[in-house]
């Protein structure tokens, strides 16, 4: 399972992909494109709900070290998250399967 590496209050954390995560994101922050646009909107509670689900905590548990750390310093690692999830914890592939191969 993917995992991503972020800063949280100047401690490194890992946020981990796992069906629960996924449900979690995908079901209050109205989908994985839903939480995508909550991010690119600074929308606070989204980047409180997607930190807890990746270290498997409750919103409220994190909310206090979010808010010292920023959200911009969060939004391209959190949306890298949101992403593996989506993919089912696996990395995008870059190029499509079967093609550039001659």
């Amino acid at each position: 399972m993917s995992e991503v590496e972020v800063t949280i209050k100047g401690r490194p954390e890992t946020l981990k992909c796992s069906l629960k995560a996924a449900k979690t994101v995908n079901a209050v922050a109205g989908g994985f494109q839903g939480a995508l646009a909550r991010l690119a909107a600074m929308d606070q509670e989204a980047y409180f709900l997607i930190v807890a689900a990746g270290l498997g905590k409750k919103p409220i548990d994190v909310e206090q070290a979010v808010y010292e750390t920023g959200l911009p310093s969060l939004t391209e690692k959190l949306s890298e998250f949101v992403l593996l999830l989506a993919n089912g914890g696996k990395p995008l592939s870059a190029e499509p399967a079967g093609e550039g191969e001659a």
